[in-house]
């Protein structure tokens, strides 16, 4: 029995071109699997074309029911990331052809289901004998969506022994069917390979290394913030926020063999914890700092800045941890209160941020903006509380409405008791996308942007600086180059202003693709092609890694030497000074 475990491809065309031979500025690119709100971005990468440094999170749920369904049934059984692969559509279908699977799982959602069901439509066109099974939040759905496609089976919530079900003959909509705390620490681990093993990247909380490691220690949440995904659909049952969310920890020793057995097939530098909360109590954090004082890698996390005591952020810090993200969602606590429902008080979170910043760790934080019932001006109070604090980065998101979630259920209800101010009113913007739905708040006067770095940050600061200071003295010695006009070079510029004289006296030359032809003070901006002509070091400017990897992959295709090129944030150092 061969058994496929798809995240097929998801692109979507900006500008027309022929084919999918358009360069990577004419797409968005969508992750699917592994996100929490799948979304589409502004793609470095395009179809066929892999450029290393784009978010591109591991789909955890598929690859921990790959490995399970393999061992349990022993069918042979294939996980195919063409998300991470940056897979061609002509690509995915060729390998369907030439595989003809007897199963393919697809895990899809909400705001890549009117992409996904064409994949679906199209497969079954192919292989019109192959079973198509469905999971995802979208599985919220699944009568409807069984009575709508040809789909074999709809598994809802995790899906380790869904799968197990269907490839031994079940069919129709599976309910959710959770792992015990027992058979989740005695699964085996989850899918990696040689192709995929060093593609999967999330650049913040600040300081990662590549190649990253993510991975889980748990599993749940148990808040109920009106539009969080997987606790709602995948860990637990709870559309409408009133029942119960449970959470699962790994044991620290299935934790420690896991990431010995990763890190050692495939040398990673750096690890990050993408637990829904991985802070939920000081005893489950303990233990993996002991865990990860052993496996001696830094280390980073997604939590909450309310559910450990101050000291246990030392002892994260001391056993590698250099970062956090923390999840504020609005800056506005009556939001966060009546219509979230985080039930996070904002100057707790405050000094939380001040204290890990005291630590000597980064802080990024998440936040959210187009709620249902929230008021423009409520949104205001989120950027200024932004302001207000530390962060060292920040993303602001648009907020998709995805099945499954309160945050659906409220459409079909109208209303719900524990989101009193929670309100499909005028104001609100129905997008299941995130970030198409960011995109449409910044067309309007909130300016809304996406992982923007603060200016105040400590840890950022260090870098602009190092960065400025390393071209001024290399500019004594001979001409020198930066490569990338953008926020990092007026950063650096601000940070540093001896720069300013080296670059109006030339000893300093500006190179930019897209503002070529132009200057700046009276200096000309000049095109990357001229670069093989330059005697001297180049320095890359961006901080954002799939800049960088797109400007050395351009610089190889145009001739440069790679020997002359300086990337100073590839040796910046992971814990704070």
């Amino acid at each position: 029995m061969k058994v496929l475990f798809s995240n097929p491809p998801w692109w979507i065309k900006r500008f027309e071109f022929a084919g999918d031979d358009a360069p990577a500025s004419a797409w968005f690119s969508g992750v699917r699997a592994g996100s929490r709100w799948p979304h589409t971005n502004q793609a470095h990468s395009s179809p066929g074309n892999f450029v290393f440094g784009e978010y591109l999170p591991y789909p955890f749920f598929m690859g921990y029911a790959a490995t399970y369904a393999a061992k349990a049934t022993g069918a042979k059984v294939v996980f195919r990331d063409s998300i991470a692969l940056r897979e061609s559509y002509d690509s995915y279908f060729q390998h369907l052809r030439d595989e003809r699977y007897e199963y393919i799982f697809i895990e899809t959602a909400t705001p890549c289901w009117d992409h996904d069901q064409t994949i679906v439509r199209r497969v079954k066109e192919l292989l019109p004998d192959t079973k198509i099974v469905l999971t995802g939040a979208m599985s919220a759905k699944g009568e409807a969506v069984m009575e709508q496609f040809p789909i074999h089976a709809v598994i809802q919530g995790e899906y380790e022994k869904g799968s197990v079900r269907v490839l031994n003959g079940a069919s129709g909509v599976l309910p959710h069917e959770l792992l015990t705390v027992a058979e989740m620490n005695a699964a085996p681990y989850p899918y990696f390979d040689d192709v995929i093993a060093h593609r999967y990247w999330d650049v913040n909380p600040a300081g990662q290394k590549a190649p990253q490691l993510q991975v889980w220690a748990s599993r749940g949440c148990p808040y109920k913030c009106i539009f969080c995904v997987w606790p709602a659909t995948m860990t637990g049952n709870d559309p409408d926020g009133t029942g119960k969310r449970s959470v699962r920890f790994y044991e620290p020793d299935y934790v420690e063999g896991m990431l010995r057995d990763l890190v050692g097939r495939y040398g990673y530098r750096s690890i990050y914890f993408d637990d829904d909360t991985f802070n939920l109590g000081d005893k489950h954090v303990l233990g993996i700092c002991e865990v990860m004082t052993r496996i001696g890698l830094p280390w980073s996390a997604m939590c909450r800045a309310d559910t450990i005591k101050l000291e246990t952020w030392r002892a994260m810090r001391d056993s590698g941890c250099f970062g956090v993200k923390l999840g504020f969602e609005s800056g506005n606590q009556w939001v966060n209160d009546n219509i979230v429902n985080k039930r996070l008080n904002l100057e707790t979170a405050r000094a939380a941020v001040h204290e890990i910043k005291r630590l000597g760790m980064t802080v990024h934080g998440t936040f959210t903006y187009g709620l249902p019932g929230e008021t423009r001006e409520q949104m205001q109070d989120t950027k200024a509380y932004i302001a207000s604090l530390p962060l060292d980065t920040f993303q602001e998101t648009g907020c998709g409405e995805i099945e499954g979630t309160p945050m659906s259920t409220l459409r079909e209800k109208g209303h719900l008791d524990r989101y009193a101010g929670a309100a499909l009113d005028e104001q609100y913007l129905y997008v299941p996308d995130g970030g198409e739905k960011m995109r449409r708040l910044s067309e309007g006067d909130l300016a809304i942007g996406a992982d923007k770095a603060k200016s105040s940050s400590d840890y950022l600061i260090r870098q602009w600086r190092a960065l400025g200071a390393a071209v001024t003295e290399a500019a004594a010695d001979g001409p020198v180059a930066l490569w990338g006009i953008g926020t990092d070079f007026f950063e650096t510029l601000g940070q540093v202003p001896a720069l300013k004289p080296l670059i109006t006296e030339g000893r300093v030359r500006l190179f930019d693709g897209k503002l070529a032809g132009q200057s700046l003070d009276g200096a000309p901006v000049e095109a990357p092609a001229a670069l093989p002509g330059f005697v001297g070091p180049v320095f890359l400017t961006p901080r954002i890694v799939s800049s960088r990897t797109a400007m050395r992959q351009d610089a190889a295709r145009l001739g440069i030497s790679a020997a002359i090129l300086r990337d100073l944030y590839d040796d910046a150092p992971v814990l704070a000074e």
